[in-house]
């Protein structure tokens, strides 16, 4: 048996369990011998208790970190909004006595992030919104102002639904009600629609006002979790694209508030957030 250390992060209460892996093999082990199930020890009665897991490996390039996360069920996630906060915040943390960073360039399947650490904020370039079906991916041809859209219909739900891509792909409905939606029941269903052939995360949305909008998260491959940053910003992009929101917005989500600016297709989404260290712990495994 071997002890392993980790930490555990929230941003906006979306939790992941973080391992260091710069100075050993954490993560080759991992991937070569089943060192850990990554679905047990996100498992909140009878393990640690995470939204995901997060191996912070040394980059490939000229970079500060690389960045590999897994959902709860153990699948891999091209990227994921609140995870590179906690990452960041992990770092500035962790580093603080070596160097004295405000921004980190961190590598991850999505492709280059670049955070800033301001005044207990970061602030992190998301990337571009991809609006091309092929490229979500989706299925859905049919457009609205550019963005990919479908009448869905599915147990009495009967809405419009966009899609954009953040590096991974979302799903997101614009409704007058959130309190109605039977979350539950209608998350899973559409994370695994037909028209999503690598499934998709899955947004509720609220249009409080043009600077405010309030959403409820199903997550691919984790389930309703209290914020999504790339939800966030994709949901930022299509009421933006609809005429339905300012260039900045505050996202309302169950676990607190992102903010999120972007107006233009030549530009990176930015979003701005917070994250917070948990606590530090071990782990026994084989």
């Amino acid at each position: 048996m071997k002890n392993i250390t980790f930490e555990k992060y929230q941003g906006n209460g979306n939790d992941f369990i973080v391992f260091d892996c710069r100075e050993n093999d954490l993560y080759k082990n991992y991937n070569s011998n089943n060192l850990f199930d990554i679905k047990k020890i996100c498992n909140r009665q009878f393990g640690i208790g995470a939204d995901g897991v997060i191996f912070v490996e040394k980059p490939k390039e000229d970079n500060y970190a690389r960045m590999i996360i897994f959902n709860s069920d153990g699948s891999e996630a091209e990227m994921c909004g609140n995870g590179i906060r906690c990452l960041v915040e992990y770092l500035h943390i962790k580093d603080s006595l070596k160097y004295k960073n405000i921004e980190y360039k961190i590598e991850t399947k999505a492709g280059l992030k670049i955070a800033k650490y301001i005044n207990d904020e970061i602030t992190v370039k998301m990337g571009y919104p991809i609006l091309d079906s092929e490229n979500i991916p989706t299925k859905i041809e049919k457009k609205i102002n550019s963005v990919p859209s479908h009448d869905f219909v599915e147990k009495n739900f009967i809405s419009k639904g966009y899609a954009v891509g953040m590096g991974n792909p979302h799903l997101i409905f614009f409704l007058q009600d959130l309190e109605s939606i039977p979350l539950s029941i209608l998350g899973p269903l559409f994370e695994r629609n037909v028209l999503f052939p690598e499934k998709t995360n899955v947004h509720f949305c609220q249009i409080l006002n043009k600077d405010n909008i309030k959403v409820k998260v199903w997550e691919r491959g984790a389930g309703p979790t209290l914020a999504c940053g790339t939800g966030a910003c994709a949901i930022h992009v299509a009421a933006y694209k609809l005429g339905l929101c300012n260039s900045e917005t505050t996202i309302c989500l169950p676990g607190g508030n992102l903010k999120i600016d972007w107006s233009n297709e030549d530009c990176e989404v930015i979003m701005t957030g917070n994250a917070k260290k948990v606590f530090t712990g071990s782990i026994l495994v084989n």
